[in-house]
């Protein structure tokens, strides 16, 4: 699946890889708190929620690394539209807090 070229299989990859990210940081996150690790004081109601979100979409930096060295353009192409669709749903959300 990763030596074909086509712009399908890079918007699949780009749409599951930040899903899969955001679900683990965010499921890290909780058993931390529950656990009395990390603390939320002194920062904003959303923070770690808009952080994680932008972290799980900035993972996608990583698949474009991956098929640049590949030279899978039309993959690259996929990858890049999905997480232009991952930032436009992000700053749909949170755009109370960065205003």
């Amino acid at each position: 699946m990763f030596n074909r070229n086509k712009i399908w299989i890079g918007v699949i990859l780009g749409l599951l890889l930040p899903l899969i990210g955001f679900g683990i940081l965010h499921s890290l996150f909780q058993f931390l708190d529950r656990a009395g690790a990390i603390s939320d004081i002194g920062l904003s109601e959303d923070f770690r929620l808009r952080t994680t979100g932008i972290v799980a979409i900035a993972l996608n930096a990583i698949l474009l690394n991956i098929f640049q060295k590949r030279r899978a353009t039309q993959t690259m192409r996929g990858i890049v539209i999905i997480t232009f669709f991952w930032v436009m749903v992000w700053l749909y959300f949170f755009k109370n807090a960065i205003l």
